[in-house]
């Protein structure tokens, strides 16, 4: 189960999602979409994306499920490069450990759009799971963002990232390779309501 190292009941990760409007993101919402024969890792942590409005509610409830700030508890966005990353909290509980990363929009949604590698794209909510490139993730492929590489100085954190993914057998294609691939087109903006993307509706026993 996608949660279970990190809480003591499936419902307890249902039930965080559902009351704050939050998502969980990166390896946790890659593992759940590719399959489960050709996968040897595990994540290490939990990423859970908010908003900063239900931030302070939601660090409490983890308070209470008992965790504890890693010191120091709070950091500026580093390492995540995205500028719609207000700042993120570190909590651990013995051996787990949860990023709660907070949206400097009102969506919790934003800042999964500047990850550095569309592999990573994806999100699970309190009923569904979305992927932005489902032709390339599904297969194992991704490509780099480009923003990271054009629009800013590129960061040792950002090449540990490509690093770690490409040991875990994500490969990286050039846009050239994939010109064929409807969704990605130079010149077209990307939405989550758009007909690349898919939506799939789950119940609280997936996560």
């Amino acid at each position: 189960m996608l949660t279970k190292p990190f809480f003591d009941r499936a419902d307890d990760a249902y039930d965080l999602l559902l009351t704050f409007h939050a998502i969980i993101s990166g390896s946790c919402a890659l593992r759940l979409l590719l399959p489960q024969s050709d996968i040897f890792w595990t994540p290490h942590d939990l990423d859970i994306y908010i908003c900063e409005k239900e931030a302070q509610p939601l660090l409490l409830t983890l308070l209470a499920h008992g965790y504890t700030f890693t010191s120091p508890s709070f950091t500026a966005n580093a390492p995540y490069s995205s500028s719609h990353v207000h700042s993120v909290y570190v909590l651990h509980r013995n051996s787990s450990k949860i990023d709660v990363i907070i949206s400097n929009s009102i969506s919790a949604v934003s800042p999964i759009f500047q990850f550095h590698s569309t592999i990573l794209m994806n999100f699970v909510t309190a009923h569904s799971v979305y992927c932005a490139y489902p032709d390339l993730t599904l297969r194992q492929l991704s490509l780099v963002n480009p923003y990271v590489i054009y629009e800013q100085p590129l960061q040792r954190s950002t090449v540990h990232a490509l690093l770690k993914y490409s040991e875990r057998n994500i490969e990286y294609i050039t846009c050239q390779q994939s010109h064929e691939e409807r969704e990605c087109w130079k010149d077209h903006t990307r939405c989550i309501d758009d007909e690349y993307g898919i939506w799939i509706s789950c119940s609280p026993s997936v996560n």
